[in-house]
C-alpha cells in the first residue's frame, strides 16, 4: 500500500506550447514519454475510487479525504486529495486484457503519454532532481500527461507527494512552492482540479450528451 497526497488539473485539447516550455525548465528533466493504454473500470456513482488495469497489474486507488482548495501560486489553485493505492500482479496474462489492447465490457481504455519529473526531499527541505526510474523513500513527482478517452483529447498536470503519511502535506507544499515559483506557471484554476475518477465521469457524461 502506498499513501500519496495529490493535486491535479485536467484541460481539454493538446498541451499548449507554453505549458510544455514551463514543464521542461529547471533541473528535473523528465524522461521521454512512452505511450501506453490503461483500462479503467467505469464506476457510475462517486469519484473516490479508481480501479485500473495497467501493464499486467490491477491497481486500486481510494481517496481517504479531501483537504480542500489550496492556493499554491497567484495563477494556481487546486483541490488537494489524500489517496491510498494498492497494486497487484494478475495471475494470468491471457484473455481480453492480453497486451492491454482489448477492453472488456464495463472498462474504458485511456491512451496516455506521460512525462514525469521526480524529486527526492531531504531532511533539510531540499528538492533533489533524480531519475524517474528511481523511487526514494520520500519525494514528489511532477507529471504532465496527454490523455485520450472516448475520442476526446485532454492533458493533465499534477503533483504527487509520497513517503510517510505524517510528512505528505509538508512535501507537497514544499515541492509546489519551489517548482511553481521557479518561473511563471500555466494558469491552473480550481474548477479544473480533480482526480482521474472524476475525469472519467466527465468524459462519460460528454460522450452521452
Amino acid at each position: 500500500m502506498i499513501s500519496t497526497l495529490e493535486v491535479r488539473w485536467f484541460c481539454t485539447g493538446t498541451v499548449p506550447p507554453d505549458v510544455l516550455s514551463w514543464f521542461h525548465q529547471g533541473e528535473g528533466q523528465p524522461a521521454e514519454p512512452l505511450p501506453r493504454v490503461d483500462h479503467y473500470l467505469q464506476i457510475a456513482d462517486g469519484d473516490s475510487l479508481g480501479i485500473k488495469l495497467r501493464e499486467g497489474r490491477i491497481e486500486v486507488k481510494q481517496r481517504q479525504r479531501q483537504l480542500g482548495a489550496v492556493r499554491f501560486h497567484e495563477r494556481v489553485t487546486g483541490i488537494v486529495e489524500h489517496w491510498r493505492k494498492w497494486s497487484l500482479s494478475l495471475a494470468s496474462q491471457t484473455g481480453n486484457f492480453a497486451g492491454m489492447t482489448m477492453p472488456a465490457p464495463g472498462w474504458v481504455g485511456v491512451h496516455k503519454e506521460r512525462q514525469l519529473s521526480r524529486y527526492r526531499i531531504t531532511g533539510h527541505r531540499k528538492l533533489i532532481a533524480m531519475s524517474p526510474a528511481e523511487y526514494p523513500d520520500q519525494g514528489c513527482d511532477l507529471e504532465l500527461t496527454r490523455v485520450r478517452g472516448s475520442g476526446c483529447e485532454w492533458w493533465t498536470l499534477g503533483f504527487e507527494a509520497f513517503g510517510g503519511e505524517a510528512n505528505l502535506q509538508e512535501h507537497l507544499s514544499l515541492a509546489a512552492e519551489q517548482l511553481l515559483g521557479a518561473a511563471d506557471p500555466p494558469l491552473l484554476p480550481v474548477q479544473n482540479s480533480y482526480g482521474y475518477p472524476r475525469w472519467l465521469q466527465i468524459v462519460a457524461q460528454r460522450e452521452g450528451a
